[in-house]
């Protein structure tokens, strides 16, 4: 699972939520975390990254990358006006966000340019 494509997530979702929604939507949905995620996580610039295709690979590692599917979720309630699920669906995105950032806070050295405190 080290290597988690955008249409291995359409296929779990798929299987779990069954919808009618077209793979061209799903990527979008897929799209908009990766960008959250190398934003928020990496704090790369999203606003360059294009539409992702169903064989490109996204970027969370192992054991992170259920959060993609969460997203994905959430948006399918969402767009279905399901409220409770899409708040549930959500939650589990933000908990995922929130344990991914968390991990890459702990595993990876801070960035250069960073202010850190000086105690005398």
């Amino acid at each position: 699972m080290a290597n988690l494509t955008v249409s291995a997530v359409l296929a779990q979702v798929d299987a779990l939520l069954p919808n009618g929604y077209t793979t061209e939507e799903k990527c979008r949905w897929v799209t908009q975390a990766e960008g959250f995620i190398r934003a928020e996580v990496y704090g790369l610039d999203a606003s360059t990254m294009g539409q992702l295709g169903e064989e490109d690979t996204l970027c969370a590692p192992a054991p992170h990358q259920e959060l993609y599917r969460h997203y994905v979720e959430a948006q399918i309630h969402y767009a279905n006006g399901e409220m409770t699920r899409y708040n549930n669906a959500a939650a589990m995105w933000n908990n995922a966000l929130m344990t991914l950032r968390d991990f890459v806070c702990r595993t990876s050295p801070p960035r250069e340019g960073v202010k850190s405190l000086h105690f005398a």
